[in-house]
């Protein structure tokens, strides 16, 4: 029987899909006697090694989960934050971007952090019972080489919407009673959440001044509910695929004038902790 010819047409090849991003996320310890389950860690540790790309999503995600709890201490950021990102980490692929999360306990909401001081932690002692003065700062990050507050390179704003519609807001513009409620803030404290923040974009502003692919989420205690715990998951993967299509979209690469170096410090203070005050 003679061979029958198909006449359909050939068909394309399929599009190449967006290239993965890796993020890298740590989460704290416990500390206080009334933390011994430290919210951030609890939400860190339990996120999805992947998220799929998807319609709305084109970018696959691969995060990575630093493997313990960032003890609540000076010293012991102080030695972690050059050894686990790039380029002294081998882990491969690089990260892509930097997300730390940390407890906020003053707090009934969550709030994408938009930068970090440099001077103002010798108040608190941290769970060694050690405090990091302004004058061992001035050591490790001097003023002739680093301005006192560092922003993240990501523009915030726009990842604030692109979190709120991930997380189903009807107007992600507009001033809303939603829940989750999620926020900005321009200051991440005085004690560890701070202090992290500062030296991950302190380094990176070491490599390349205009490029900090570093961002910080602090989250309210939620230890005292699996649901509430849920929902803080839910909201971390909001902004971890809003960051992402924020740098697709934008970039992290900010044209925008910094605070000068050698500028005043003590004009330039960072308020006191949440985890410490009501606010």
């Amino acid at each position: 029987m003679p061979c029958a010819w198909t006449t359909a047409a050939r068909q394309p090849p399929p599009e190449k899909g967006e290239d993965p991003v890796t993020i890298l996320v740590t989460g704290f310890g416990p500390f206080l006697q009334k933390f011994p389950r430290n919210t951030s860690w609890e939400i860190a540790s339990t996120l999805p090694a992947v998220l799929p790309a998807t319609s709305d999503h084109p970018t696959p995600i691969h995060i990575h989960v630093h493997h313990e709890a960032v003890r609540v201490a000076y010293n012991p950021v102080i030695n972690l934050i050059p050894k686990l990102l790039p380029p002294q980490n081998p882990m491969y692929p690089k990260p892509d971007i930097i997300l730390h999360i940390g407890l906020a306990a003053g707090r009934t909401f969550y709030t994408l952090e938009k930068g970090s001081h440099c001077r103002g932690y010798g108040s608190i002692p941290d769970v060694d019972g050690e405090k990091f003065p302004d004058s061992l700062a001035e050591e490790k990050f001097p003023r002739s080489m680093f301005p006192p507050v560092l922003h993240t390179s990501f523009d915030t704003d726009d990842v604030l919407r692109r979190w709120k519609t991930n997380l189903g807001y009807p107007n992600p513009d507009a001033e809303a009673d939603t829940e989750p409620d999620v926020r900005l803030s321009a200051d991440a404290g005085n004690f560890l959440c701070g202090f992290i923040y500062w030296n991950s974009l302190a380094h990176y502003f070491a490599l390349k001044e205009d490029e900090r692919p570093v961002a910080f989420l602090h989250v309210p205690d939620l230890s005292g509910s699996l649901e509430s715990l849920e929902q803080g998951r839910k909201v971390a993967v909001g902004l971890i695929r809003a960051l992402v299509e924020s740098r697709r979209k934008l970039g992290v690469v900010d044209g925008l004038q910094r605070v000068r170096k050698g500028e005043d410090l003590e004009n330039v203070r960072p308020g006191t902790d949440v985890n410490f005050v009501e606010t």
